[in-house]
């Protein structure tokens, strides 16, 4: 396959890091767990003005707010809320509360919020649309359901270590049904599903959390079959903090590549639970200088398992834009990547700050754009993916998108 057949697709970039900056800034703590999606309670018109941001930065696919959403999450945040005792508490009527309200009441509320998110992504699209900008070569541009690791979701959040609480999570049972009440809430209620143009898992740190998410959506492929619809294009995407190459929970890159793409890799107690094939693999939050090698790396795992005759078929997508079909034959999943925008520093998510490192190790010398777009042409030159979509994690802006779109205009 020619590099030049190989779509370069734009993700957009660190939507709270961006929230936390100016002219935005929001203030994230222990008290907002949601991180952002915690302003679709407070400031849904503040998610807006900065989603609309990225898209106008020239982002083709647009990542909702969801990353940390969660039943669980919105429950505790709203309790907090409330006056009175943030305690679970259970009424003569059985009725379990918290604080002052039903638990009830606080799961619709979460299942509203959630769907919200969808809609203030599409409307930052519109926004757009409807002044007239650029949409880049007429590009429709795309919303994608962002789902973040369980680890993302706990507090404090451990989708970097991978170290889950309760243990009974370190069991790919326990995380798929998980992933699935929460994409539940998307895919119930059909004008919302209808809108969502990609599904991702992103940041996931755990082997057993690949093996979670491709049962998942295995077993959202089979409600839509049973509907007469196709099943939507998603994407698994991990994180690699450390220089070993290795997940949080050790998994070598083959084992991780294994997990996403073998036909023979998703089991549970001896019994098969469906293979989901993701429409695109990769990586995201993740340094720049670690991603070069990574992606080799995973090339080689897939030439590997390819070799082995074990990479699982793609599956038939309900592709809601032409420009997510591969333009090739290739068996090979797109690639996704996401890599953060930091300059020598980490995320303590003890102090839940950026913090510049101890050891001084400088991990990049060039801007962001300009490091990430030469390693995508290099990638792209290779000829092996049928496709790439990139753009930022953490610390990247909407000036970082823009500067990026400039360069991969000019392929």
């Amino acid at each position: 396959m020619s590099g030049s057949n190989c779509p370069i697709l734009l993700l957009d970039g660190g939507l709270g890091t961006t929230l936390e900056g100016p002219p935005h800034n929001v203030k994230f703590s222990s008290s907002t767990p949601l991180w952002s999606s915690h302003l679709l309670i407070d400031s849904p018109g503040t998610l807006l003005a900065a989603q609309t941001a990225f898209v106008r930065a020239g982002a083709d696919v647009l990542l909702t707010a969801t990353y940390q959403a969660s039943y669980e999450g919105f429950e505790a945040t709203l309790s907090q809320q409330e006056e009175g005792s943030s305690k679970a508490v259970v009424t003569d009527d059985d009725e379990q509360t918290i604080g002052n309200r039903p638990a009830s009441q606080y799961r619709r509320t979460a299942y509203a919020k959630m769907k919200l998110a969808v809609n203030i992504a599409r409307e930052a699209i519109g926004l757009v649309r409807d002044n007239g900008e650029n949409l880049h070569h007429g590009r429709a541009k795309l919303v994608a359901l962002s789902l973040g690791a369980y680890g993302a979701c706990m507090t404090p959040s451990q989708e970097y270590t991978g170290q889950y609480q309760p243990e009974c999570f370190l069991r790919s049972r326990m995380l798929v049904v998980w992933h699935l009440s929460r994409m539940k809430v998307f895919q119930d209620h059909r004008p919302t599903w209808n809108e969502i143009d990609l599904v991702a898992f992103e940041t996931i740190p755990l082997r057993e959390e690949i093996c979670a998410a491709r049962s998942a959506m295995a077993t959202s492929n089979a409600s839509e079959a049973l509907s007469g619809a196709h099943s939507k294009p998603w994407y698994i995407s991990c994180v690699f903090p450390n220089d070993d190459s290795k997940l949080p929970d050790s998994t070598p890159i083959y084992g991780v590549v294994e997990a996403m793409l073998a036909n023979d890799t998703i089991v549970d107690q001896g019994e098969n639970r469906g293979r989901s094939m993701p429409w695109g693999i990769g990586i995201n939050c993740t340094k720049v200088s670690r991603l070069a090698p990574l992606i080799e790396a995973f090339e080689n795992a897939i030439k590997r398992i390819e070799g082995e005759k074990r990479l699982s078929l793609q599956e038939k997508h309900e592709y809601s834009s032409t420009w997510l079909r591969s333009s090739s034959h290739s068996k090979w999943p797109w690639l996704v990547l996401c890599p953060d925008g930091t300059k020598n520093e980490e995320y303590n998510t003890s102090t839940q700050a950026w913090e510049v490192k101890a050891d001084g190790k400088i991990e990049s010398v060039g801007s962001w754009d300009e490091e990430i777009f030469e390693i995508v042409k290099r990638t792209r030159h290779r000829g092996l993916w049928p496709g790439i979509l990139v753009g930022g994690c953490c610390r990247t802006s909407p000036d970082d998108i823009r500067r990026l779109r400039m360069r991969i205009d000019k392929l």
